[in-house]
C-alpha cells in the first residue's frame, strides 16, 4: 500500500510527456493531499518520550500526549476544490476530540501552494462524519473561525515530502478568546514518510498563548 501511495504521488509530480497531460498541467495540491489523507498516531513517539514529558499539558511547561490524527478529502465546494477536514482525538479513535479543523489548499498570485486552516464555531454536528462526503457539501465560512489569507501556510513540496510553513511576523489574528497574537505553525513531510505538526500562539508580550506541543513537533505515523 506505501509503495502505491508512493507511486500515486511521484505520478502527479513527475514531468508529463502525453498530449493529455500536456493539455492538464499537474496541480500539486493533488499531491499534497495524496500525501497527508489518511489516519496517523503518534504512539511510537509518545511510547520513546521521557518520563518526564507523559504530563497534563501546559501552556508554560513541557509535554507530550498521544493524538489519533484522521484527515479526510471532503466535498466542501464553499471552501475550495481541495478541502481536508481533520479530527484529531487524545489517545486512540474513541478518546474525546482535541481539535477540529479545515485544511483548504490553494494556489496564489505567484503560483505558490498555500494552505488556509479554519477552527469550528461548533463542530459537534460534523464530529465522527469524515467518511460522510455529503455532510461537508453546505459547509461555509459562516460556520467557521477563519484565520485569514496572510496566515495561509506557503508549501513547497517533492516527490514524497513537503514543508508547509507560516511565521508570527506574518499571520497576527485575533482569537476567539479576544486575544491578539502571532501565529508560528509548520507541518511536513519527513523523507521517512513521518507527518510532523507544531503550531503556537504568542502574545504581544511575548508569553504564549498557547503551544501544540511546546518543544518538539508530533510525529505522526500513519496507519494501515
Amino acid at each position: 500500500m506505501k509503495s502505491l501511495r508512493i507511486f500515486c504521488v511521484c505520478f502527479l509530480l513527475a514531468s508529463c510527456t502525453t498530449v493529455a497531460d500536456v493539455n492538464q498541467p499537474v496541480d500539486k495540491r493533488d499531491a499534497l493531499i495524496a500525501l497527508i489523507a489518511g489516519v496517523w498516531h503518534n504512539r511510537a513517539q509518545f511510547d520513546a518520550a521521557p518520563q518526564a514529558l507523559k504530563i497534563a499539558p501546559s501552556v508554560n511547561g513541557d509535554w507530550l500526549d498521544v493524538q489519533h490524527a484522521s484527515f479526510v478529502k471532503v466535498d466542501a465546494p464553499a471552501l475550495g476544490t481541495h478541502v481536508l477536514y481533520l479530527e484529531w482525538r487524545n489517545g486512540d479513535k474513541n478518546g474525546a476530540i482535541s481539535r477540529q479543523r479545515i485544511w483548504s489548499f490553494r494556489v496564489d498570485e505567484m503560483g505558490m501552494v498555500r494552505m488556509d486552516f479554519y477552527a469550528f464555531v461548533d463542530g459537534a454536528p460534523l464530529a465522527g462524519k469524515g467518511g460522510d462526503m455529503n455532510a461537508f457539501r453546505s459547509l461555509n465560512v459562516s460556520l467557521l473561525r477563519g484565520y485569514g489569507a496572510q496566515c495561509g501556510l506557503k508549501f513547497s513540496l517533492t516527490a514524497t515530502t513537503f514543508d508547509g510553513n507560516i511565521s508570527a511576523d506574518e499571520c497576527s489574528l485575533t482569537a476567539a478568546s479576544g486575544r491578539r497574537m502571532g501565529i508560528d505553525a509548520r507541518v511536513t513531510m519527513q523523507a521517512d514518510g513521518i507527518l510532523e505538526y507544531r503550531e503556537s500562539g504568542k502574545l504581544a508580550d511575548g508569553r504564549y498563548a498557547f503551544r501544540v506541543p511546546p518543544t518538539m513537533p508530533y510525529r505522526f505515523v500513519r496507519q494501515p
